[in-house]
């Protein structure tokens, strides 16, 4: 990471493992294509990148989107009325759910999973409310050449039940003003434990907790162990950074190579973000 040049903007590592703040550039206006390459640059390299101090509509955030890729619209979760491409989160007092909080990666229950997200906070409470990310590079690199082996034959079920299914919790007890768009269609999607990164072809986990349903071929009993260890495996402190998010603040992360995870510990106070997500591919 410390040989990558850059001359437009600045990148200042948050922790050994992922994550930079990035500074020199306005993403409210039009990047010129080499500020854009060396944000795409710092991205890969570091996989969660934080800017400051931005100051974004629904729709300059959606066209700093669309620089990555298509975008992609929510099965769930109604957009902006002004911006069919960006979905409010928030977090009212009363609210007893904070929407994200458990290890995921975005989308994961469905056939093509998110390439990367980009949320941008309007309203943070005075403390609290930090998100936090692991590499799932790291993880898997850490993992022993024996269990490399094994999960690498391995077929994860990822369901989409556990999070807006009708036994959910999350839209019962809280997360009131963030209403589901359509029906339920309860469904499972298989991708490997062990995925390819398709720019950098380095290899990590793909492992999202918040929607595991199972390993394929295997019974409940016995994949139970194997993603319990993943979960605590992948969390390890030393595999992640910590985001404490403040006004004016944008973060996006990669997808396809990271977990994040929203710390719900800010009761009785206000939090309220834009999403925007660039769809993704099927994982390999």
């Amino acid at each position: 990471m410390a040989d990558i040049a850059f001359e437009r903007i600045e990148v200042r590592p948050l922790a050994g493992s992922l994550g930079a703040e990035i500074a020199g550039a306005d993403l409210a206006k039009d990047l010129d294509n080499q500020t854009f390459d060396e944000i795409h640059r710092a991205f890969l390299a570091h996989h969660v990148l934080f800017f400051h101090d931005q100051a974004l509509t629904p729709q300059s955030q959606a066209a700093f989107g669309r620089r990555f890729g298509p975008l992609n619209r929510h099965p769930y979760v109604k957009p902006l009325p002004d911006a069919p491409d960006v979905f409010a989160i928030v977090k009212e007092p009363e609210d007893a759910h904070h929407f994200g909080n458990g290890w995921h990666t975005d989308l994961s229950y469905t056939e093509k999973p998110a390439y990367g997200t980009m949320l941008y906070a309007l309203e943070v409470p005075p403390y609290g409310g930090d998100t936090m990310f692991t590499n799932l590079h790291l993880a898997y690199e850490a993992l022993s050449d024996g269990m490399q082996k094994m999960l690498a034959k391995l077929t994860g079920l990822y369901s989409n039940a556990r999070t807006y299914g009708p036994n959910a919790q999350r839209f019962k007890d809280g997360v009131l003003s963030m209403a589901v768009s359509q029906q339920f269609e309860p469904g499972r999607v298989e991708h490997p434990l062990v995925r390819t990164h398709p720019e950098t072809g380095r290899k990590s986990l793909y492992f999202s907790e918040l929607h595991m349903a199972g390993i394929k071929d295997m019974k409940d009993e016995e994949a139970a162990p194997i993603l319990k260890f993943l979960a605590q495996h992948a969390a390890r402190p030393e595999f992640t950074c910590r985001l404490r998010w403040r006004k004016g603040s944008l973060a996006f992360w990669d997808n396809r190579c990271t977990a994040h995870y929203a710390i719900d510990d800010f009761q009785g106070m206000r939090r309220a973000m834009h999403r925007v997500t660039v769809e993704g591919d099927r994982p390999f």
